[in-house]
């Protein structure tokens, strides 16, 4: 996050949104944590964070580097929350391993049944340079890796996140910054669940 300026930005707006909405301490879920550097940058914004990834490894290294923050084990397709849990929700880089439509989709829905009404989502994703696809990658950052990626098509997502209920409020295109992260051009997603 130290080196992204616009994301940090980003996600300052998001969290001045949910808790002008909902009040200080509002419950956010960090949805395919990782090891949850953006979790912790909501929380140090005064948001209540709960990470959840698919990987017990990086739920583990995520509770020993925020030991202050919850963190439970799960896919974002089949979320173990009951409706209306979380006041905000993100997704930074973490659909991007969905690879088929089908899962997309359903993270989407789970993404809108766990949040209250009002309730706002932040998506971050890889775009495509032609359209959608997904890549296979054995080397990320100079590290080995065994991983897919789906680089999404801004507009498809759009119509994915709406037929999902939400409505969408802003949408937003950037380059890489060079030597920090991987250079593909990126895309966040804004969209508030109606109601409220």
């Amino acid at each position: 996050m130290q080196h992204k300026p616009l994301d940090r930005a980003l996600l300052t707006a998001f969290a001045e949104q949910v808790q002008a909405a909902f009040g200080a301490g509002a419950f956010v879920c960090d949805a395919g944590c990782g090891p949850s550097h953006v979790g912790a940058f909501l929380a140090g914004l005064g948001l209540t964070v709960t990470g959840i990834d698919l990987s017990p490894l990086m739920v583990e290294r995520a509770g020993a580097l925020y030991p202050d923050l919850s963190f439970e084990v799960g896919t974002m397709t089949r979320l173990d929350a009951g409706d209306g849990r979380w006041h905000g929700l993100i997704a930074f880089y973490s659909i991007i391993h969905l690879t088929g439509d089908a899962e997309v989709r359903a993270a989407l829905r789970e993404f809108h049944r766990t949040l209250v009404d009002g309730g706002l989502l932040l998506i971050a994703v890889h775009l495509g340079e032609d359209g959608e696809a997904t890549v296979h990658a054995e080397e990320m950052l100079g590290v080995a890796v065994d991983m897919e990626f789906h680089f999404f098509d801004l507009e498809r997502l759009a119509g994915d996140v709406a037929a999902a209920g939400f409505a969408v409020e802003a949408r937003l295109v950037r380059s890489p910054y060079p030597d920090v992260e991987v250079q593909t051009t990126r895309a966040y997603l804004l969209a508030r669940r109606p109601g409220r």
